[in-house]
């Protein structure tokens, strides 16, 4: 009797160590991903249309954006590269900014206020805010980041 308690109680121990040990594995930090690789701009613009995408014709970034970088490091700290075309003349070629999460997690502070994370996993950063259209419309304004 006290044979089979005792391995009913080992099995129920490692029936819940197991599994929970291999999700922490798993799951990644928001944090871990933001700042494992630097963040290079993909677009952004008013989602005019409401769709959660930023087609071409709502697509504002300028050429001289494509290769701006950012990248976060886990104090809170980052910085900026506009890289090789700088948009205005005087640039600085690196501009530091802090960061942070809030709410949660769900909102990210770069620069300024706040903006809701609408994804963010080991490829893609996205965050919005609401703003609104020429017709006064709410929409979103979106920015997209690739490594």
């Amino acid at each position: 009797m006290k044979t089979t308690w005792l391995k009913l109680t080992l099995v129920s121990i490692f029936s819940v160590i197991i599994p929970s040990s291999c999700i922490k594995e798993t799951i990644e930090s928001k944090t871990t991903l933001l700042v494992e690789r630097s963040w290079r701009f993909e677009r952004y613009g008013l989602d005019e249309n409401n769709n959660g995408v930023i087609e071409d014709a709502e697509n504002y970034m300028m050429p001289c954006e494509a290769d701006d970088v950012f990248t976060f490091m886990v104090d809170g700290a980052g910085f900026f590269e506009g890289y090789a075309l700088p948009c205005t003349e005087g640039e600085p070629a690196v501009i530091n900014f802090t960061w942070s999460f809030s709410n949660n997690e769900t909102e990210l502070a770069i620069f300024a206020a706040p903006e809701k994370i609408n994804k963010l996993d080991e490829n893609i950063l996205e965050v919005y805010y609401m703003d609104q259209n020429f017709q006064g419309e709410a929409v979103k304004f979106i920015r997209r980041f690739r490594h």
